[in-house]
Order: C-alpha cells, then structure tokens, then sequence
C-alpha cells in the first residue's frame, strides 16, 4: 500500500519540479528581454539647437531677462546692418534761360553777320536770304523756326508794331503793289531799328524806320518767340 502512494508522490514532485523549472525560464526570459530593451533606449535626451550653433558663434549666458534683451539686440543689429535704400539724391533741373539773356544773345549772333552777302535762297553762314538769315541766328541761341518767311510768320506770339521788343521778328510786305502778304522778314533790336538781309542793300544790314520810312510803311506785324515760358516755337 506505501508503493502506489510513494510512487504518485514521487510523479507529483516531478511535474512541481519541472513547472518550477518552466516558471523560472520563463523568469529569465522576460528578465533578458526586458534588460535588452533597456539597453536599446538612447541613454540621453536630444539637445536643443540654437541659432548660435547653426552660425558657429558661442551662445551667451543666459539671464532672467535674457530673451528679452536678446531680441532687443537683434532688432537694432538688423537694422543697422539692413541694406536700405539711400535716399534719391536731389536732381537739379536748370531753369529756363532768362529771356534777357536770350534776346542779347539773338543780337550778339545776327550783328555777327553784318556785311554777309545777300544771296536768294542761301540759308548761310556765308551768304542768306532774308528768311535763312532770321532762321540762323535764331538756331544759334535754341530757337527753330521754319524755313520760309510766311510760315515764320505763323510762329510765337502776334505783336503790333508799337508792341515791338527786341528779338522780335518783324515782317513786311515788299511786293510793288502791295498784297497784304508777307514777302520779307527782319529781327526788332531796339529804338527803331532792325536788322536783316536785304535784298537791296545787297548784305546783312542795319535800319532804322525813321531813316527808312519804306519798311514802316510796309510793316505788317511781329512775332514774339522769346518769353517768360519758352524760348522755341515751331510750325
């Protein structure tokens, strides 16, 4: 009767052997796992990167108020070394010549021309018609004016004879029988007297309608091309 009973205890304590023997493997098999992942996981936490280890340049202590006097200093750096514009330097525009000086210059250049032959149809500089004359004097100081003297007639401001200044431009009817249309063509200097190519005195001559009362009688009117506002006329 003791044999069946030792021999059940002897199977019994063979399978409490081998569940602890199971148990304890299984143990050490979760206790190898679980050290292996510890030792997988990175032993340290992923630093920040500032701005100054991009540039290379050595981060500054920081202080309580560090952020805020950081960026202070970063927007005055900013704008000082900003590249801004300059500012768009101031352009002088020269006036428009005084028209004094305009007109003294206009009887500078045609007296320059005196005794210069008459010749029909020459435009100059060593011999003019009445019209080439007036048209290159008037060239000389900035002034164009058309080739002919009826369509230099319809250029600048219409004067009178007694409204004349000089540097005007004076023009007649030179025809026999009078017309009423424009045939000659002379420059106002001043106290009566013009000068201009002529036709019968052969050359570039001075005047005067007191001592030439033909050309006051067969003046026709003026034009005024120097003013105030402007210094060119045109067709």
């Amino acid at each position: 009767m003791l044999a069946p009973l030792f021999t059940r205890y002897t199977k019994l304590m063979k399978k409490n052997k081998l569940l602890n023997i199971t148990i304890i493997h299984t143990l050490l098999l979760f206790s190898a796992c679980s050290t292996n992942e510890e030792k997988i996981k990175p032993q340290f936490k992923p630093q920040q990167v500032s701005i100054y280890n991009l540039m290379g340049i050595a981060e500054p202590v920081q202080t309580p108020h560090y952020r805020e006097q950081s960026q202070e200093n970063i927007v005055q750096d900013i704008e000082y070394i900003s590249y801004r514009q300059n500012k768009t330097p101031s352009i002088r525009i020269p006036s428009e010549p005084n028209p004094y000086q305009v007109i003294k210059k206009i009887e500078y250049r045609a007296k320059s021309f005196l005794g210069t032959p008459y010749v029909w149809g020459a435009t100059g500089p060593d011999k003019f018609d009445c019209s080439g004359f007036t048209q290159w004097v008037y060239r000389d100081v900035g002034i164009n004016i058309p080739r002919v003297s009826r369509d230099q007639a319809r250029v600048g401001k219409f004067v009178s004879f007694n409204e004349l200044q000089p540097g005007d431009m004076m023009f007649f009817d030179t025809h026999k029988k009078r017309t009423g249309r424009v045939s000659h063509v002379g420059i106002y200097l001043g106290a009566g007297n013009f000068i201009h190519a002529s036709s019968a005195g052969k050359k570039v001559v001075i005047y005067n309608f007191y001592e030439k009362p033909f050309y006051k009688e067969r003046f026709l009117w003026g034009r005024r091309v120097v003013n105030n506002n402007f210094h060119y006329a045109s067709n």
